[in-house]
C-alpha cells in the first residue's frame, strides 16, 4: 500500500513538474520577423533582437532573413497568407498596396497607448508612412537625405571666382557657366548636371514652391505654372550650358562614384547631387580628399531666387520603392499584433534599438535625437549640413499607382529634352494620362 501511494505521489510530482515549462512556454509570444537585413547587418540585427528580448522577456523574436531574388512575390505571398509573418519589412508602395486591401494593421491606437511622441521623427520621414489618414509603420533607415544635398569642389569654385557655394538657381547657373568647358560635341569639365529625369524634375519642382500632387493624393499638380517654369529652367540649363542631354549621358558614361571612377574625384566635375551613402564612398575611395575639407564641401539643393516663396528642399518618398517601414499583417492574433508593435517601436524609436543599428552602419536615423551622437560629427565633417538636409525634406504623397504615373512623367520629360515636346505640352500630357490612372485608382477605393 505504501509502495502504491509512493508511486502515485511520484507520478503527481513528475506530472506537475512537466507542466511548469509548458505553462511558461505558453506565456511567451513568438513573433516572426520577415526582413532583408542580410550580410554584415545580420549580426547587428541579432544583437538588437537580444536587447529587445531582454527588455521584453515575454516575447521571442524569430529572425527570418529573406533573399532579394523574387522579393515582390515573396512579400505578396507572405502578407496575403492566412498565416503571415508577425512583422515584415515593406517599402512604401507595398505598404500602401496592402493597407488598401486591408491586409495591414494601422498603428495609431498602439502609439496612443504607448505615448510615443511622433515629433521625435523628421516630418518628411514620418509623413511617408501615412495612408488615407492612418499610420501604418514607423520609419526605419531614412528615406530622406536623397535629393536635398550636393557635394561641391571648393578649389574649382575658387578658381572660377566663387568663395561660397551657390544658394539659388541663378547662382548655380553662374557657377556652371564659369566652370563648364565644352560644346555640343562634348564636355571636358562640367559645372553641374541638373538632371533629365522625372525624379530630378520633381526634386527641383519643390525648390520652386511647386507640388507633385495635392496633399490628399488625388490631383496631380506638377503641370502648374511652377512646374512648367521648373522644366523650362532645366531644359535651358541642359541645352544652353551643358550642350544637351546626350552630352550629359556621354560625360558620365562608365563612371561609378562607388568604385572611385567618377569625374568628381578628378576635378572634372564641380558639383554633384548626393545621398547620405556618398560620404562613405568618398572616404573609402579617396580618403585624402575626404580628410581635406579645404577641397570639398556640402551644400543644399539651390532654390529659385526669383520666386519669393521658394526655398531649399529635398523630396522623400517620390520613388515607389523608397520609404521602408516595419508593417504588421492583420491576420495575426491580437496578442501577436501587440507584441509585433512593441518590437516595431523598439526598432523605430528606441535609443537602444534603431539608433544603435543605424549608427553602426554610419547611416542617419529618422529619429532626430539619434543623430546628435558626437561620434557622427567626428566621422563626418559636414554632419550639421546632413541634418539640415534631412530637416528640409518634404514627404510626397503617393498611391499604389505611383510607379505607372512616374513612368509616364519620365517618358514625357524625355521627349521634352529631345525637342519633341515643349515643357508645357510634356507636363500637360503627362498630367492628363497620369490623372486618368489616379482617378481609376481612387474610384476603386471609394467604391
Amino acid at each position: 500500500m505504501k509502495k502504491s501511494f509512493s508511486l502515485l505521489l511520484l507520478l503527481v510530482v513528475v506530472l506537475a513538474l512537466s507542466l511548469v515549462p509548458a505553462a511558461a512556454q505558453d506565456d511567451v509570444i513568438e513573433i516572426h520577423f520577415m526582413n532583408w537585413w542580410d550580410a554584415s547587418r545580420e549580426p547587428l540585427m541579432l544583437d538588437l533582437i537580444a536587447r529587445f528580448e531582454a527588455e521584453n522577456p515575454g516575447i521571442k523574436v524569430i529572425n527570418e532573413i529573406q533573399p532579394w531574388d523574387n522579393r515582390n512575390e515573396l512579400v505578396s505571398t507572405a502578407i496575403s497568407s492566412s498565416t503571415p509573418p508577425s512583422i515584415i519589412m515593406t517599402n512604401r508602395l507595398e505598404t500602401f498596396q496592402f493597407a488598401g486591401l486591408g491586409l495591414l494593421t494601422p498603428i495609431d491606437d498602439f502609439i496612443a497607448q504607448s505615448g510615443l511622441d511622433l515629433s521625435v521623427f523628421y516630418e518628411g520621414e514620418i509623413g511617408n508612412q501615412y495612408f488615407q489618414g492612418q499610420l501604418y509603420a514607423l520609419p526605419m533607415p531614412t528615406a530622406g537625405g536623397l535629393t536635398g544635398m550636393y557635394f561641391y569642389n571648393k578649389q574649382m569654385l575658387a578658381e572660377a571666382g566663387f568663395e561660397n557655394p551657390p544658394q539659388t538657381w541663378q547662382e548655380l547657373r553662374a557657377v556652371a557657366e564659369a566652370i563648364t568647358i565644352g560644346d555640343a560635341a562634348g564636355v571636358e569639365t562640367l559645372g553641374v548636371n541638373v538632371g533629365t529625369s522625372g525624379e530630378e524634375f520633381v526634386s527641383w519642382l519643390y525648390t520652386n514652391g511647386g507640388k507633385f500632387v495635392s496633399d490628399d493624393g488625388r490631383t496631380l499638380e506638377f503641370n502648374s505654372p511652377h512646374g512648367i517654369e521648373t522644366l523650362e529652367w532645366m531644359l535651358s540649363f541642359t541645352n544652353d550650358v551643358n550642350g544637351g542631354v546626350e552630352n550629359m549621358t556621354d560625360f558620365f558614361q562608365g563612371s561609378d562614384f562607388t568604385a572611385g571612377d567618377h569625374p568628381f574625384y578628378t576635378n572634372e566635375l564641380a558639383i554633384m547631387g548626393i545621398n547620405t551613402s556618398n560620404f562613405g564612398h568618398l572616404n573609402a575611395n579617396d580618403p585624402e580628399m575626404y580628410a581635406d575639407t579645404d577641397r570639398w564641401g556640402v551644400m543644399l539643393r539651390p532654390y529659385n531666387g526669383d520666386n519669393p516663396d521658394a526655398k531649399h528642399a529635398g523630396v522623400v518618398g517620390y520613388s515607389p520603392v523608397g520609404g521602408w517601414g516595419y508593417t504588421i499583417p492583420t491576420a495575426n492574433s491580437p496578442e501577436v499584433i501587440e507584441a509585433a508593435y512593441k518590437f516595431a517601436e523598439f526598432l523605430g524609436s528606441s535609443p537602444e534599438g534603431g539608433c544603435v543599428f543605424l549608427f553602426a552602419q554610419s547611416r542617419p536615423s529618422p529619429v532626430k535625437s539619434c543623430n546628435e551622437d558626437p561620434a557622427y560629427y567626428e566621422a563626418n565633417p559636414y554632419w550639421d549640413t546632413v541634418l539640415e538636409g534631412l530637416s528640409i525634406d518634404v514627404a510626397v504623397p503617393i498611391t499604389p499607382v505611383q510607379g505607372q504615373i512616374a513612368d509616364i512623367l519620365n517618358a514625357k520629360i524625355e521627349e521634352a529634352f529631345f525637342g519633341v515636346l515643349t515643357a508645357e505640352d510634356a507636363l500637360n500630357e503627362a498630367a492628363a494620362e497620369g490623372q486618368a490612372i489616379l482617378d481609376t485608382y481612387w474610384s476603386s477605393v471609394d467604391g
